[in-house]
């Protein structure tokens, strides 16, 4: 298994206890579980989708880890704070029909009256503002509150699969990456520049950067996130994904002002703030433990699509990126700078939905694109990526929902139309 984030973790998990005769090593050039991009995440959940692919694996993903919470005790810092999404018109007509479509399907949402968005002290005419007008931002329309969404805790994710792992006999290997995937034939002719392209060639094992070899008797996974073409393009794979670099600014509750929007009333039993989404793409993610807001926008034009070994945040990404939409909306923010900042990476798909799949037949199953959904959908990728590592043609996905795994591999992808994006 190479990999030691969201998805390598709960892979690994799930076939340590499907497969009991097997002996699972995981590598990571991390320190430690969870040290690329999954620790840099926002970690926010949702079951709002219209999409059967999107619910299922959301919606078992988080069942799972409320079962986490409560049967076992394990706090995961999950919170349902929701997620409220205020609309421009605009923005408002090309959502509706997923909002019906999402209702019908039994999403719990609520539309938020003024009052409520009064005691946030949201501004929502700002067209004619002279920085909205420079900026062509939308008066907030209207607003929904999306009920079964929330946020939780990514290191505390980690440490439970990681002990858990332990627990089983997982080993692990940090701070050693790969360097290559090891080819061999799969019945090698003992002959000088094998394998030759005529040969069954399997992927047989890695080479760590120290320079050992390790070798798989079974498969060997890839679950490397937004590292994986740097390896798999060498020897001929495609993960069928890109990365991007994505930024969190944190921003402390200091002041009255930002305090009270912080821990409010009314929109759900936590009495935080919920997950707001505005207009222009920018986000709040309240952070009431530490009593600071997290906010950041995945920009995409103008943004390369490549990998950073250290990703740094960008402060002028902030000043002139985020900060302008942030404080149009709520002048709570304005001047306000953050007191950290990280960035990280999106493993994106071509469709936005993870790509699980083994090509060539060639004992390497690569699970990648998960396209900023990786931890709210990270359990059951690794249930299906494990079933697809045993060859099983259905995933059994938390509380016994089954799920094809050829829906997210390339021949007979499944993958029906979200109507829901945001």
């Amino acid at each position: 298994m190479v990999g030691a984030g969201i998805v390598g973790l709960a892979t690994a998990y799930h076939l340590a206890l499907e497969d009991r005769g097997s002996s699972i090593l995981v590598v990571d050039k991390a320190d430690g579980p969870g040290g690329g991009d999954t620790s840099k995440s926002a970690a926010a959940f949702r079951t709002a989708f219209t999409s059967k692919v999107n619910i299922m694996l959301s919606k078992t993903s988080i069942s799972f880890y409320e079962s986490v919470e409560k049967k076992e005790r394990f706090d995961l810092g999950m919170k349902k704070v929701g997620y409220l999404l205020a609309l421009g018109r605009k923005w408002y007509n090309s959502i509706l029909d997923g909002i019906r479509v999402a209702e019908k399907m039994g999403v719990r949402l609520t539309e938020v009256d003024s009052d409520l968005l009064d005691k946030i002290h949201m501004e929502r005419d700002v067209s004619n503002t002279e920085e909205g007008s420079l900026m062509g931002a939308e008066d907030i329309y209207k607003s929904y509150l999306f009920l079964d969404a929330g946020i939780l805790d990514p290191e505390k994710l980690v440490d439970y699969y990681y002990n858990k792992l332990r627990g089983l006999g997982v080993s692990f290997s940090f701070g050693d990456g790969i360097k290559d995937f090891v080819l061999e034939a799969k019945e090698p002719l003992g002959i000088e520049g094998e394998p030759f392209p005529w040969e069954d060639i399997k992927v047989k094992g890695v080479l760590l950067s120290n320079g050992q070899t390790v070798r798989a008797r079974k498969k060997v996974i890839a679950a490397m996130g937004a590292w994986s073409n740097l390896y798999l393009n060498k020897i001929g794979v495609d993960s069928y994904s890109r990365p991007k670099k994505r930024q969190i600014f944190s921003i402390k509750a200091d002041g009255k002002d930002l305090k009270d929007l912080l821990f409010v009333n009314g929109f759900n039993e936590e009495k935080v703030m919920p997950f707001t989404i505005l207009p222009k793409g920018v986000y709040i993610r309240p952070n009431p433990s530490e009593g600071t807001f997290w906010t950041g926008l995945s920009d995409e034009l103008n943004r390369p699509i490549e990998v950073e070994e250290e990703p740094l945040p960008e402060e002028n990404y902030y000043i002139y990126g985020i900060l302008p939409v942030l404080s149009l909306y709520f002048k709570q923010y304005k001047g306000v700078y953050p007191y950290s900042s990280w960035a990280g990476h999106y493993d994106i798909s071509f469709d936005g939905q993870p790509v699980i799949y083994e090509p060539f037949s060639s004992n390497l199953v690569v699970s990648a694109g998960t396209s900023g959904s990786g931890i709210m959908k990270g359990d059951a990728i690794g249930r299906i990526t494990a079933a697809i590592s045993m060859d099983k043609e259905v995933a059994v996905l938390y509380d016994g929902v089954e799920f094809k795994t050829h829906w997210l591999g390339l021949d007979k992808r499944v993958i029906d139309k979200e109507l829901l994006i945001f």
